[in-house]
């Protein structure tokens, strides 16, 4: 019984018209996301030296690039920077170019979208606080 029903159905959507005999109109649109900066202020103790994680998320998708700063720069200095795509995320490396006046990394246009993980190795001649903004 169960196999002659299975016939019956398979028979009648053979022999049925097809579905696309109207025209369908999907419309999509992608909104544009935002650049944004997420890391945790880092205390850094006279003379240290500490790692912070920076991640830097670029869903705007006009490709104009970014510049990460430290929001205050008395007593540090970048020593380090490395970047690597966050997982599950297409991103681009941000291929740095001259940074501005008071920039940890300027990312080149066309560099720089989608997720990047940054670890930013900052020294510290005084007792300071690393913290991070993006523009």
């Amino acid at each position: 019984m169960l196999r002659r029903s299975f016939v019956c159905l398979v028979v009648a959507l053979i022999a049925a018209d097809p579905a696309g005999a109207g025209t369908i109109v999907v419309k999509l649109a992608l909104a544009p996301g935002k650049l944004r900066v997420t890391a945790k202020p880092a205390a850094i103790p006279p003379g240290g030296k500490r790692a912070v994680a920076v991640q830097v998320a670029d869903g705007r998708g006009n490709g104009k690039g970014w510049t990460l700063r430290l929001v205050r720069t008395a007593g540090l200095t970048v020593t380090s920077i490395t970047a690597r795509c966050a997982a599950r995320s297409t991103c681009t490396l941000p291929r740095a170019v001259t940074p501005a006046k008071g920039a940890v990394l300027r990312a080149a246009p066309g560099t720089g979208m989608g997720v990047v993980e940054l670890v930013v190795t900052v020294r510290a001649a005084k007792s300071a606080t690393a913290a991070f903004a993006v523009s």
